[in-house]
């Protein structure tokens, strides 16, 4: 544990001051981003041990009491809120920019504070205000999760683990499919060339990821994004056509599409009524008819006319309930979302 801020110390210090590391050659300070690191509003950087040094090095403000949310300048990058939840744990709240933020990362190495190692990112230290160690791991998830789904029922789980549950196998299969909601799950598309994939997950994705056009091969490698589908955000990856090819880029794409297809949590077929269905390398869990404005098929799960905006949102919701059934997100009792409940 790092030792406590020398009370006389503040007196001392102001906007050039910096915590200076121990003799042993460690940082009496760590810092740890605890908002995803994706951007966003804002981010939250939480900083352990000596924290009134660099408080007051960072802000130029001496003293710093426990519990008031202030707003200030952070060391000239950017202003934000800064609150000293105990005695040694300070979360700083600036914009959440990636810019921003690694400058500000920079300015704490400056200032002798190092990042936070995995004994010191125990949640219970990290979220004192939390009441218990499961609401501390639940706000821990609640950073992490990228699903908008994920929320209401994270919120609920201090409740249900109160109850000092004993989980069942069922439960725990509930979990892991559930954990989804924090761990973007693989989906893979893939079918032949020309049958509407890339124009698909264009419009998925709300912004151009593949290239479309009226020629075969168009897509030579997979491409990929995170995608929202009706509240489960996973990682969509769009695949080279399939077919049999003697252009070696082509034929790599291909063969790096069916190596995909073994590590996804949901595979995908498509085809049009001018294609047949590909050969993948094991049994999709959803077949889509697309294009249906060029023709229709009816041995497909779903079809599609993606330019029209037929059948995209019946797809979302297809991907939802197999990979997180709507049976799970129901269910009153207590999620596993982390493996040290």
């Amino acid at each position: 544990m790092s030792r406590p801020a020398d009370p006389s110390h503040s007196s001392r210090t102001g906007p050039g001051a910096a915590s200076r590391s121990s003799p042993s050659g460690e940082a009496r300070c760590r810092f740890l981003r605890v908002t995803a690191p994706s951007p966003g509003a804002i981010a939250i950087i939480q900083i352990l041990g000596d924290v009134e040094p660099i408080l007051a090095a960072l802000t130029g403000i001496d003293g710093w009491p426990v519990g008031p949310l202030r707003l200030t300048s952070l060391g000239g990058i950017d202003d934000g809120f800064v609150c000293r939840a105990a005695r040694d744990v300070a979360e700083l709240m600036p914009h959440g920019g990636r810019r921003v933020v690694q400058r500000l990362i920079a300015r704490l190495r400056e200032l002798g504070a190092g990042p936070a190692g995995s004994a010191e990112a125990d949640p219970r230290r990290l979220y004192p205000e939390a009441r218990d160690a499961v609401e501390a791991l639940m706000l821990e998830a609640l950073a992490a999760a990228r699903s908008p789904l994920a929320v209401n029922l994270l919120l609920d789980q201090p409740r249900r683990w109160r109850a000092r549950p004993v989980l069942t196998a069922e439960d725990e299969a509930r979990s892991r499919r559930l954990n989804r909601l924090i761990e973007p799950p693989v989906v893979v598309l893939a079918g032949p060339p020309n049958v509407g994939k890339s124009t698909l997950s264009n419009a998925l994705l709300g912004r151009t990821m593949s290239i479309t056009l009226d020629e075969p091969a168009t897509t030579r490698d997979y491409t990929a994004g995170l995608i929202d589908l009706a509240g489960l955000v996973v990682r969509w990856y769009d695949t080279a056509g399939l077919r049999d090819s003697a252009d070696p880029i082509e034929s790599k794409a291909i063969e790096l599409a069916r190596g995909l297809m073994a590590e996804a949590e949901l595979l995908i077929a498509m085809t049009d009524a001018s294609h047949g269905w590909p050969n993948l390398t094991r049994q999709p869990d959803l077949r889509i008819a697309g294009r249906i404005d060029l023709g229709r098929r009816v041995d497909g799960d779903l079809s599609l006319c993606t330019p029209r905006g037929e059948g995209v949102a019946e797809l979302a919701a297809a991907v939802l309930d197999r990979l997180v059934p709507p049976a799970d997100l129901v269910h009153p009792g207590p999620w596993r979302f982390d493996p040290r409940l």
